[in-house]
């Protein structure tokens, strides 16, 4: 089964549309959609068999004159945006402006913010709604949420991975970068965003075969000699040991415990909750 994913145009955030019943939707056709904001277009990216979890109901082709509406739109967005750019310096509100989004049929406006705390916006909103005449809708969003939003460039030179294709946000942590062999500088991985840069999640299923190896600095019985485990490196597939006071590498295979790729599948469906066991097991497996 495949999905047709497209983009919405405010939080550039995919989704996944349903209903259509047009056999001739192209990627980058424009298609009128109703999701939770109203009517809205939004861009086909094209099919896909996995899921999302944002669904929009499709509505039909977008027509010349739903593209025309569109761009008025958008040019009402912009003056609004500086309209509320205004207000929010007169009240002096410790927030920051992302962007101003009106959909299609104009039931409300949204206003995207972020913002290091709660912040108190009524009196900012009757002031917008005295101007804009319409329903007025804030919504404060994560410093990575406005990246996607915004667009950025990352240090790798690329557009960040949220804004190409990325349809969620994964949990990265400090122990990805240890895991990965990387140096402890959080600040050499540190996104656009301000967050660890979220390709280093895109690592993790070719560094999982260390949680079945003993720590470095281990010492094990292996082929009748004490061998210490000075450094594991799963991309080329080497283990650097040291073996009666001379370094060698060994290939990481000859280390792991019989069925290990059943303790592989075990990882990546439990979150390394059973890391202990199976470290266990291959420290015992070795040995044997």
């Amino acid at each position: 089964m495949s999905y047709i994913k497209a983009r919405f145009q405010d939080t550039g955030k995919i989704l996944q549309v349903e209903g259509v019943w047009d056999d001739g939707i192209n990627r980058d056709d424009l298609i009128v959609v109703n999701s939770e904001k109203g009517e809205e277009i939004v861009k086909v990216l094209g099919a896909s068999k996995e899921p999302s979890e944002i669904k929009a109901t499709f509505l039909r082709k977008a027509k010349d004159e739903d593209i025309k509406r569109m761009e008025e739109n958008s040019a009402k967005a912009k003056s609004f945006y500086t309209l509320c750019k205004e207000k929010i310096s007169q009240h002096g509100l410790d927030m920051k402006l992302i962007k101003v989004y009106v959909p299609l049929d104009e039931r409300k406006v949204f206003f995207y913010y972020t913002a290091d705390q709660r912040v108190d916006f009524r009196n900012l909103v009757k002031d917008l709604a005295k101007v804009i005449k319409k329903r007025i809708e804030m919504r404060q969003v994560g410093v990575r949420d406005a990246v996607q939003m915004m667009g950025w460039i990352g240090a790798c030179g690329e557009i960040p991975c949220c804004v190409k294709f990325a349809e969620s946000f994964e949990s990265i942590s400090l122990r990805d970068i240890e895991e990965q062999n990387l140096p402890l500088s959080p600040a050499k991985f540190t996104g656009p965003c301000g967050r660890l840069i979220c390709c280093l999640a895109y690592e993790r299923d070719n560094y999982i075969v260390r949680n079945l190896l003993p720590e470095t600095g281990t010492e094990l019985c292996f082929n009748g000699k004490v061998l210490q485990i000075l450094y594991i490196d799963p991309p080329k597939g080497k283990v650097l040991v040291q073996v009666e006071g001379k370094k060698e590498e060994i290939d990481l295979h000859m280390l792991l415990p019989y069925d290990y790729e059943k303790a592989l599948i075990h990882y990546k469906s439990c979150g390394l909750c059973c890391r202990r066991i199976y470290k266990d097991e291959a420290y015992i497996n070795t040995q044997e």
